[in-house]
């Protein structure tokens, strides 16, 4: 039996829940994350209750998160990477980033 396949890009997003000083960010800026990526691609997948934690270090200084991960399937196109990576850019500044988790891998759609 053939099953039909689709190649699509998937991004991870991964937006902070607090700012730089650890006070929690307004539940409005998570529900305009929700509505954006609605608006643009359909839907998006979220999981509120279950908060990724994250480290990294930047010279001599280990910085610790609590991050949200939304996940969007869309197509494989140089207009979606294109959109996601100014996206992020605009999360950056928005949240006072230096850097915004933004990965995107190729999967096969069945």
């Amino acid at each position: 039996m053939k099953y039909p396949i689709t190649f699509k890009y998937r991004f991870e997003l991964l937006v902070p829940l607090m700012d730089n000083d650890g006070n929690p960010l307004e539940p409005d800026a998570f529900f305009q994350i929700q509505n954006d990526l609605l608006d643009r691609f359909g839907g998006y997948r979220c999981q509120p209750l279950a908060p990724h934690i994250g480290a990294w270090t930047e010279e001599t200084i280990t910085y610790y998160d609590k991050l949200l991960m939304f996940t969007v399937d869309t197509s494989r196109s140089d207009e979606s990477l294109d959109w996601f990576i100014e996206y992020k850019e605009h999360l950056k500044a928005r949240f006072l980033q230096v850097e915004i988790y933004l990965a995107v891998t190729e999967v096969l759609w069945l």
